[in-house]
């Protein structure tokens, strides 16, 4: 299957620019107002995201420092994993709805002071250009039988394009609640 790495930088242009252009604006109080105790503020959605983007940028940037380049006339391939195909189903929000409830791991869960409201959202915003610039470089690479770790280890493992996938999977089911909770703390 050909790797539309083109379509991944729409997509997560698409991301960034909403979270720049709609989110970053917002006033601290919309940001950081919960529903509940149980439910995350926007800005806990977005730390959340950053760290996230804390376990996988490094090992995608050691697995395409690695590879090999693709020859001038090939095509980028990908293979994809059973696990790796369902992460992504799952956690692809369907229209403004996500899919599936979702518990997250621990040292996922944010942990957020109201004075960093805005250094939150701008090492977001440089976490998303270093993953853009990423997906950019995997272009050019033979990445077809690469894999990287997971957030649930060594064990468990995603194809590189198949990560970028999910990883922008993962950023659309967020963006969704993002906008809920701004919608309820109006």
């Amino acid at each position: 299957m050909e790797v539309n790495y083109e379509k991944m930088l729409e997509d997560s242009n698409q991301i960034k620019n909403y979270i720049k252009t709609e989110i970053a604006s917002l006033e601290d109080q919309l940001l950081t107002k919960k529903e509940s105790e149980k439910k995350w503020s926007a800005l806990e959605v977005i730390e959340h995201l950053n760290k996230v983007y804390d376990v996988y940028l490094d090992n995608f940037n050691q697995a395409i420092d690695r590879a090999e380049e693709l020859n001038d006339n090939e095509t980028p391939d990908m293979q994809r994993t059973i696990l790796g195909r369902f992460s992504i189903y799952a956690n692809k929000p369907k229209g403004k709805k996500r899919r599936f409830k979702m518990k997250t791991f621990d040292f996922f869960r944010p942990a957020v002071v109201p004075e960093q409201v805005h250094s939150i959202i701008d090492v977001y915003l440089q976490k998303k250009e270093t993953f853009n610039n990423l997906i950019r470089r995997a272009r050019t690479k033979d990445l077809k039988n690469v894999k990287i770790p997971t957030a649930l280890g060594e064990k468990v493992k995603f194809y590189i394009p198949e990560c970028f996938e999910f990883i922008l999977a993962h950023e659309q089911r967020h963006m969704v609640q993002i906008q809920l909770a701004i919608d309820k703390a109006k």
